[in-house]
């Protein structure tokens, strides 16, 4: 986790050439979406705000801006690049929006508050780097978010990072001048979440590992030919009845995804309760060679 997070910071360090070194590095096609579900990637640029259901979010984007490179696929631990925005004329910034899957990162933090100290002390030990402001929690459209500022190579950055649905979603501002960065930080202030106080009630309660053990009550092999070279991550949405109602493969080649989706419709599961009630559940697993 805590080396994807870093990556998301490299790249605005080098955003000339992120886009293309993060497809090179993780590669392969999306293959089919599986259902009308929102997933983290479908997110999208559309009448000068990003917007994305999943997260229930909504940026309005600044003044005169407008939607970058495409970014690479999720990779195999679940980091995304969900958005990069530049100035429609020449300027001097670029915002990159970002996501890590807490499920599948590999040194998870707890909370986005050590996300922001582990960006922290990474960023220290960069030689030419100034930690410019130390990390603080802020609030925004009436969520608790975490920033931190540092700066070298003659440009400006500030992150913030909030966490939602077990996914560390961050914003991160790169400027060539602190005035410049000030003003593209303000733009965040119109960020909003589609259902406010209540959106956490209107999605599915994020259970970790839940498809395991005596959870799991019944469990149909998918047919994937051949080896896996890498773990394939997988999250799904687990209904009332036990069910599964949702399958997002996160990385994953077509035939791997077909055969995921076709075995986690046939899993039967225990209803997850609270207060003896049966709710909808999120939760993640990995296929492995041999599992």
């Amino acid at each position: 986790m805590r080396r994807l997070l870093h990556l998301g910071v490299v790249i605005g360090v080098v955003a000339t050439c992120f886009v293309g070194w993060l497809a090179w590095r993780y590669g392969a096609p999306f293959g089919t979406v599986t259902s009308h579900v929102a997933n983290p990637e479908d997110g999208k640029v559309a009448n000068a705000a990003y917007t994305s259901k999943y997260f229930d979010l909504s940026y309005p984007l600044p003044q005169g801006w407008t939607e970058g490179l495409i970014g690479p696929d999720p990779s195999h631990t679940g980091y995304y690049v969900l958005s990069t925005l530049t100035p429609k004329s020449e300027g001097n910034g670029t915002i990159l929006i970002s996501a890590q899957d807490m499920f599948f990162a590999l040194d998870p933090p707890s909370d986005a508050a050590s996300a922001a100290n582990d960006i922290r002390q990474a960023m220290s030990q960069v030689e030419g780097m100034t930690i410019d402001r130390e990390p603080l929690e802020v609030r925004i459209a009436d969520r608790r978010i975490q920033r931190v500022d540092f700066s070298g190579v003659g440009l400006y950055r500030a992150m913030f990072v909030t966490e939602i649905r077990c996914h560390l979603v961050s914003f991160t501002f790169t400027a060539r001048d602190p005035e410049g960065l000030a003003s593209m930080t303000e733009s965040l202030d119109r960020l909003s979440f589609a259902g406010g106080k209540d959106a956490t009630a209107s999605v599915p309660r994020c259970v970790r590992d839940y498809a395991a053990g005596e959870n799991l009550l019944s469990r149909v092999e998918p047919a994937i030919v051949g080896s896996i070279a890498t773990p394939i991550p997988v999250r799904i949405i687990v209904g009332t009845d036990g069910g599964v109602k949702h399958v997002h493969v996160v990385r994953g080649t077509a035939e791997q995804r077909s055969s995921i989706e076709v075995a986690l419709r046939q899993w039967k599961l225990r209803p997850y309760e609270i207060e003896g009630k049966a709710v909808e559940i999120e939760t993640g697993l990995v296929f492995r060679l041999g599992q």
